[in-house]
């Protein structure tokens, strides 16, 4: 299986800067709980803002210009990512960024979408996904607390 696993604000942005606009303690969380043990996959600015492999993860990074990072395999191109993960059992998380969800939405099974209900300066957005071609499994909605300061919530979908 392979999957998406993304933040964004009301408005589709899910970054500034190379960075996202937002702290939100309990996505991280989320994130982790749905990576760990399993392969994730990102391009080289997603990689780049996160300053190293995320640990407990297979990281792969798709890059036609980074070299070689321990911990880090490196794929040059979509099809020879899409080779690889003919090879890989079990989900395969795809975390951005934009491109390279982009370039994988037609080989994309599952989305974990987290919604922060605010809107934030962003420049990155995701990409257009027309949900009707998907089925909403699980659906969660939480207010702000004393560490999350807006409410958001968290979305899995599958693919019809």
């Amino acid at each position: 299986m392979i999957s998406f696993i993304w933040a964004e604000d009301l408005d589709g942005s899910i970054g500034k800067d190379n960075t996202m606009p937002w702290h939100l303690p309990a996505d991280l969380k989320h994130f982790k709980q749905l990576t760990v043990g399993k392969t994730i996959v990102m391009g080289k600015n997603t990689y780049l803002s996160l300053g190293k492999p995320l640990p407990n993860r297979r990281n792969i990074v798709v890059s036609r210009s980074l070299s070689t990072v321990a911990g880090v395999e490196i794929v040059r191109s979509i099809d020879e990512l899409q080779k690889k993960l003919n090879e890989i059992d079990g989900e395969v998380v795809i975390i951005g960024g934009a491109k390279i969800f982009a370039e994988t939405y037609p080989i994309v099974d599952r989305l974990y979408r987290t919604v922060i209900r605010d809107r934030f300066d962003g420049e990155t957005k995701i990409i257009a996904i027309d949900y009707n071609q998907w089925r909403l499994i699980e659906k969660q909605d939480f207010e702000p607390d004393e560490k999350n300061h807006y409410s958001y919530t968290f979305e899995t979908w599958n693919r019809i």
